[in-house]
């Protein structure tokens, strides 16, 4: 009688010449373009292979298809935490670009709800060189008293990555000329050393004083704002990941995977 469909998914089988989420993206996608379908179908078959499908990423978003409906969806599970796009945006081959006044997205996923404290991450893959100004990439944020989650990838000259405590020394911080690059903040631990940055696969930083505050926002993960209205993002971005704190060998493996996908694209920035 063969495989009952429904347990296809679960065995990581190919159905249909693809595995069962880039399956599940072409279904609701429509994509027909067999570059992006094979680039995702790798990406997806590194995911496994590196043990990383067993829940690592919550949420990616890959940006590829070239409109906001393709741009949307989550891959890793296109029911769950779908993008909505406000303000001004350009979708195009090469990522989504937000005006850098208007332009946010919500991920529907709430920070506080969904993402457990010492065991995060949040990443961006950004295509453009700008901005000292204040611009968060990923984030949100919650006054009185202050809770926090974010990446900014060249605020003042800095890449920095808050994680529910804005008090320096909590977050790490480092000069940063170029916010190109695939940026990744993960937190599995409130000691020092326990949230990291890394830049294209690297470490590039960590906090250096204890965490003390430990409470995400409650409220919805944002794309290329930490509040609409409040550092809004001009960066154009190739890919986001959502999920569970990474160790450095799975965050290294991440930032490849990720490239790898923008590569075959030719949109990769290093």
């Amino acid at each position: 009688m063969g495989t009952p469909a429904f347990i296809v998914p679960i065995m990581g089988k190919r159905v249909g010449g693809y595995l069962p989420l880039t399956t599940a993206w072409i279904a609701a996608t429509g994509e027909t373009d067999t570059t992006i379908l094979n680039a995702l179908n790798t990406f997806e078959a590194s995911l496994i292979a590196n043990g990383m499908n067993t829940g690592d990423l919550i949420a990616y978003y890959p940006m590829v298809g070239g409109n906001a409906t393709k741009h949307a969806f989550n891959f890793i599970n296109t029911s769950l935490y779908n993008l909505t796009f406000n303000g001004v945006w350009t979708h195009s081959a090469t990522g989504a670009l937000p005006n850098g006044t208007n332009g946010y997205a919500t991920t529907n996923m709430n920070a506080n709800t969904v993402l457990t404290q010492n065991d995060a991450h949040i990443s961006f893959y950004s295509r453009t060189n700008a901005a000292t100004a204040s611009r968060t990439s990923i984030g949100c944020y919650l006054a009185g008293p202050p809770n926090v989650l974010a990446l900014n990838l060249k605020q003042s000259g800095n890449a920095l990555a808050t994680n529910a405590s804005n008090t320096a020394g909590q977050y790490p911080v480092i000069a940063n000329s170029d916010s190109t690059g695939f940026y990744l903040s993960s937190k599995v631990s409130s000691a020092i050393g326990g949230l990291t940055l890394d830049k294209n696969g690297t470490q590039i930083a960590a906090n250096t004083v204890a965490i003390t505050t430990n409470s995400y926002p409650n409220l919805n993960i944002l794309i290329s704002t930490l509040s609409p209205g409040l550092q809004n993002d001009d960066k154009e971005t190739a890919g986001i990941t959502i999920g569970l704190g990474l160790n450095s060998t799975k965050r290294g493996q991440l930032a490849s995977m990720i490239n790898t996908l923008n590569t075959a694209l030719s949109r990769n920035v290093y």
